[in-house]
């Protein structure tokens, strides 16, 4: 059977101990349409979704994403994960001294003569109708949060990936956060989502914990 995404016996060491990281681990996204991934603190989460985007490529294993080998040259994946993969963080990395609408520019992978009606678009799906002119600076953390979502979505990526993506916000702007990704998964993007929260994860349909080395279905 041909994954989206599908890991085989993935061996990754720390550089500075060489201490085994993950060892035999295996990951199919197979039915799924989002899952979280869960485990204490240094189990290695970011690091799994680093090799996931294309990012992190000391491995020992096998990457596939829809059948085909991801290589394990740096530069060879700029354009996989430019075509496929939207990523977002905890710290939304984004561009303080431009306005919204240059940020959500950023993510698109060409421009095109609909580009501001597309990020209007993508504006209003995520609850920011009218923003496209304000300084980042004068948007709220929860705001921020649903531009660096934005910006991921513009190009319309086969995967999301999110690291901790509520982690930097109150309980309420947290609620309103996993509402919106939701609905992104009815958009028919698939979701992996690294969370310390049970509340998070609790909105993807797949569970996994990273324990002993290993990625295993809760």
């Amino acid at each position: 059977m041909i994954y989206l995404i599908h890991l085989h016996d993935i061996q990754k060491k720390l550089p500075q101990t060489d201490t085994l990281l993950f060892d035999n681990l295996n990951f199919a996204l197979n039915g799924h349409q989002s899952v979280a991934i869960q485990g204490r603190s240094g189990s290695g989460k970011t690091t799994l979704l680093k090799i996931v985007a294309g990012f992190d490529t000391r491995y020992n294993g096998l990457y596939e994403f829809k059948g085909v080998t991801i290589s394990k040259n740096p530069k060879k994946n700029i354009k996989f994960r430019k075509d496929t993969i939207g990523i977002i963080t905890q710290n939304y990395n984004l561009l303080g001294d431009r306005n919204v609408q240059a940020n959500i520019q950023l993510g698109l992978n060409e421009q095109s003569k609909n580009q501001n009606k597309d990020i209007e678009k993508m504006l209003s799906l995520v609850g920011l109708p009218g923003y496209s002119t304000k300084k980042i600076s004068e948007i709220s953390g929860g705001e921020a949060q649903r531009v660096a979502i934005a910006r991921a979505l513009i190009k319309k990526p086969a995967i999301l990936l999110a690291d901790e993506p509520t982690g930097a916000l109150d309980e309420k702007t947290e609620l309103e956060i996993l509402e919106l990704f939701k609905n992104i998964q009815n958009l028919g993007t698939k979701l992996i989502m690294v969370t310390h929260s049970n509340a998070v994860a609790e909105v993807c349909d797949g569970k996994y914990v990273l324990e002993n080395k290993r990625l295993i279905s809760n």
